[in-house]
């Protein structure tokens, strides 16, 4: 069977700007080049056309405009040259002569020309990435038929008119519902018949209603909560959800051990868990990260199907390897100074100890540098013994979090602390309606007098919430979405920066960092402080600094990254062809169990224990 090519279609070549901009943006920024790896690329572009045809033109013309050994290299791979060496010069006549033979031609000239790129078009990886745009394209066009439904029927005031539209829609879902299950022929087939059948239909015969566009369920959706129309949690259409194998160049790799095929099939595990018996938000946090390729990997905490499928030990490896080194310590004289401080307090009092180690971070520089002003703040503000009454989480902020938190990243002209009560900008950029949750607590970069990025999120449980397992667990896992769309966007400013990220339980603060490791959004847990709610406590603390000074460590070193990106733009990083998408709109009943059970296995042991040591 021949394909019919539209005059248009088969003309059309790629405008110098096009190739100047995929030069610049793959070919010099890409090591190996290859069909597949351009069209991962591609795909994450403003420009994508979604046409196989117009991509592999685009592709091949960008090889012949370059001319390093790589380029000839690539081209002569890609348009070994043959008795028919343009064949593009002949198009327009076959076509105006006769579509028939326009086809013909095609399929013989091209099988000629490009037999080597022929060969890597019919390769499963590029076949399952057109597979999976066509699949994209029909679920884009059922969201727009049904907005636009949703939209008119407000507006019809005759009821037959109401029943035309109702049907006409229908037909044209089922049409595209029908062309994602099955293959390229019975596609076809279905898309004749359901045509024929709306030529045939009469609205006062026989009709079936459509079904109202999918809203979130207010009531049932346990990601819902009062007064909020929208979750980070986004799910849309479980049954197309695959993740397939690509180039293997592309993949993370320890010694012989491929971490990214590990990786993807788990996500698949993922996916048929969520189908068969749903994943819970108790015991399936990885699980439900995986779907949108993020790799929660915090030791002594993975989940048992992680352990089946990698093993305890490779994720511990996994977790070593890539966990940032820590160049800095807490200096031994400076801790020795902060615990004299503290027994001051006891032995003396609090204004003498606070005079004390005032005049001591006047003079020492390096005092300052190791978290000396949170030592005295905390000397100035705690009480001797732990208030017995639970504080509420905005009591927990304010009195104990934030005097950590400003002290360790606030700077009013580069960096500024936020307790913010709007959406993320990072989130709302990945949703079509332009809404999002908002995190707790933000780290934002200041470029020109605004607000130019988000390089830290946290989220906060007061201690009435500590045993709240589902509630905790839904915490994590919207950090982790937050923490990547931070990280994408970051990305897409040509910054190859590391986002990070936190959780307070009651006292208790887990520390997240994440980055893009081909295709795997790598969420390591990093350490573990616990904010001291009294005098007494504060020696302890002083044990957990050197964790604080690792956390701002990298802070600093992706402020950098990011701020230089900022002042100098540049082309998207290199590892924009590795991002991968978010989940969007649930269908929670099809992936998420909406029951809750603080009894139900957590591998983050949230509810366990009390949370103090």
């Amino acid at each position: 069977m021949f394909a019919v090519y539209s005059t248009e279609e088969m003309s059309s070549e790629p405008t110098e700007s096009q190739i100047t901009v995929v030069i610049e943006g793959f070919f010099k920024t890409t090591v190996t080049w290859s069909l597949i790896r351009f069209l991962q690329y591609r795909k994450e572009v403003d420009d994508f056309t979604y046409s196989k045809r117009q991509e592999h033109r685009l592709y091949r013309s960008a090889l012949k405009a370059l001319s390093d050994d790589q380029a000839e290299t690539s081209l002569l791979n890609f348009e070994p040259s043959s008795a028919i060496t343009q064949p593009d010069a002949f198009v327009p006549l076959v076509v105006s002569l006769c579509p028939v033979l326009c086809n013909l031609y095609l399929d013989v000239a091209l099988s000629l020309v490009d037999p080597i790129i022929l060969d890597e078009k019919s390769s499963e990886a590029v076949k399952n990435f057109w597979l999976l745009i066509d699949k994209e394209r029909s679920k884009h066009e059922i969201e727009n038929i049904q907005l636009d439904y949703t939209k008119r029927v407000l507006n019809d005031t005759n009821n037959e008119t109401h029943q035309i539209r109702t049907v006409a829609t229908n037909n044209a879902i089922k049409t595209l519902k029908h062309a994602l299950e099955g293959d390229e022929s019975n596609r076809e087939k279905k898309k004749k018949s359901v045509s024929r059948k709306e030529r045939a239909h009469s609205p006062a015969l026989n009709y079936s209603l459509v079904e109202p566009p999918m809203l979130v369920d207010r009531i049932n959706n346990p990601f819902i909560e009062k007064d909020e129309v929208d979750d980070i949690l986004v799910i849309d259409d479980v049954d197309d959800l695959y993740f397939m194998d690509g180039d293997p160049a592309d993949d993370y790799k320890i010694e012989e051990i491929n971490v990214s095929q590990l990786f993807r099939k788990y996500q698949n595990n993922s996916v048929n868990i969520s189908k068969t018996e749903g994943l819970f938000v108790e015991s399936n946090i990885h699980e439900i990260l995986s779907l949108s390729s993020i790799f929660l990997l915090n030791p002594d905490s993975h989940s048992r199907k992680m352990i089946d499928i990698f093993g305890s030990p490779l994720l511990d490896k996994i977790h070593q390897r890539i966990i940032p080194t820590q160049q800095t310590a807490l200096d031994a004289e400076c801790e020795a100074k902060f615990r004299d401080a503290i027994k001051r307090v006891t032995k003396e009092s609090f204004s003498h100890a606070t005079d004390w180690l005032m005049a001591e971070l006047s003079n020492n520089k390096h005092l300052k540098d190791n978290m000396g002003f949170i030592i005295l703040d905390c000397l100035r503000t705690l009480p001797f013994t732990k208030i017995k009454n639970d504080p509420s989480e905005m009591t927990l902020v304010t009195n104990y979090l934030d005097r950590i938190m400003r002290g360790m990243l606030h700077d009013p002209n580069r960096h500024i602390i936020e307790w913010p009560n709007t959406g993320l900008d990072e989130s709302k950029a990945r949703k079509s309606g332009g809404r999002a949750k908002q995190p707790d607590f933000v780290v934002s970069v200041i470029h020109q007098l605004q607000i130019c990025g988000v390089i830290f999120v946290g989220e906060v449980s007061p201690p009435s919430e500590k045993n709240n397992v589902y509630k905790n667990c839904k915490d994590l896992i919207r950090i982790g979405v937050f923490m990547k769309d931070c990280l994408d966007v970051g990305i897409e400013k040509g910054a190859d920066l590391k986002v990070l990220g936190f959780q307070c339980v009651e006292y208790k603060m887990d520390f997240y960092v994440m980055d893009l490791i081909h295709g795997m959004y790598m969420m390591t847990h990093i350490g573990q402080v616990y904010i001291p709610s009294s005098i007494k406590e504060m020696n302890l603390f002083v044990n957990e600094v050197e964790t604080l000074l690792k956390v701002r460590e990298i802070f600093c070193k992706s402020f950098d990254t990011l701020y230089s990106k900022l002042c100098n733009p540049s082309p998207p990083s290199p590892k924009t062809i590795f991002k991968r998408n978010t989940l969007g709109t649930p269908k929670f009943n099809e992936l998420v169990n909406k029951t809750r059970n603080c009894h139900r296995d957590c591998p983050m042991w949230y509810g366990r224990f009390d949370s103090k040591r």
